[in-house]
């Protein structure tokens, strides 16, 4: 860790150094820290009391390291009483994903979290004590859907905003328990994804008929799967009051004219539309 932080250090950026351990009371000389980004390093230790005195520290990034359930102590996270924003995903918990969940409950201010979730493993029910959780960020199922079996202990949040990277597929049920969502961002595991990919991903949007959505956001469908935009697409998103829909990079083929006027004539929410084609032409 840096020797020569000074106590108005606000900003740490410590990406991609290749660290290894963060030592006890590395940052007890900078108290008025506010953000520190530790992502992209080779962490495998964080010694107890390591984030001690940051009490005034709302982001801590902690992503794509080699943090496992013996590189964290209990109440690891007790002395960051303000942090509003935590990313731990693409680590190496494996089957700790409890220990960890745990841990991340006990930061009673979060209001943003990014966090894995892999094969068998689901949220746990101890981050009901989240209340102020609003924006929840998911890294990686791998081969295995998402579905409503993930997510239904978190039925007592009031989640605003999701964004579910690697998905290959979706189950229709995925959404149920996200009765508060009004951003949803969905990013494809394109090497995984298959002809399905795509039309698992609308049909989960069923389950949003009805309701008022700020913004749909999907991208990264391979070119080997490029589809045409046509009326099964329009039809769902039609049921939805959707202000911003983004459909970037997903190898759209074409549009069909008659289901895309028809979804533009009907009376709907919709301010902000991105498309862009596979070939290069945007509408």
């Amino acid at each position: 860790m840096p020797v020569f932080l000074h106590i108005s250090t606000t900003q740490l950026i410590l990406r991609g150094n290749y660290l290894q351990v963060v030592p006890a009371w590395s940052f007890q000389k900078s108290k008025h820290l506010k953000r520190l980004d530790l992502s992209n390093n080779l962490l495998r230790i964080i010694e107890r009391g390591a984030f001690a005195g940051l009490a005034e520290l709302t982001y801590l990034n902690l992503r794509t390291n080699k943090l496992a359930s013996n590189s964290l102590h209990e109440k690891i996270f007790q002395d960051l009483i303000s942090l509003q924003n935590l990313a731990i995903y693409d680590n190496l918990f494996n089957d700790e994903y409890t220990f960890l969940q745990v841990e991340i409950s006990r930061v009673r201010s979060l209001n943003t979290l990014g966090i894995d979730l892999r094969d068998r493993h689901q949220i746990n029910k101890c981050l009901c004590d989240l209340s102020k959780l609003k924006d929840l960020e998911i890294f990686g199922m791998h081969r295995e859907a998402y579905s409503d079996n993930s997510f239904n202990e978190l039925k007592c949040l009031k989640i605003e905003a999701l964004s579910l990277e690697r998905v290959v597929s979706l189950a229709s049920d995925t959404f149920i328990s996200f009765s508060t969502l009004k951003t949803l961002r969905i990013s494809i595991m394109s090497r995984l994804a298959d002809y399905d990919t795509i039309d698992s991903i609308f049909k989960s949007f069923k389950v949003f008929k009805g309701t008022n959505m700020t913004e749909i956001s999907i991208t990264s469908n391979p070119h080997i799967y490029g589809f045409v935009l046509g009326h099964r697409h329009f039809a769902v998103l039609q049921e939805i009051c959707l202000q911003k829909l983004n459909l970037m990079g997903d190898s759209i083929l074409g549009i069909q004219l008659g289901p895309f006027l028809k979804y533009g004539y009907k009376e709907n929410c919709l301010e902000e539309l991105n498309i862009d084609l596979m070939f290069g032409q945007q509408r």
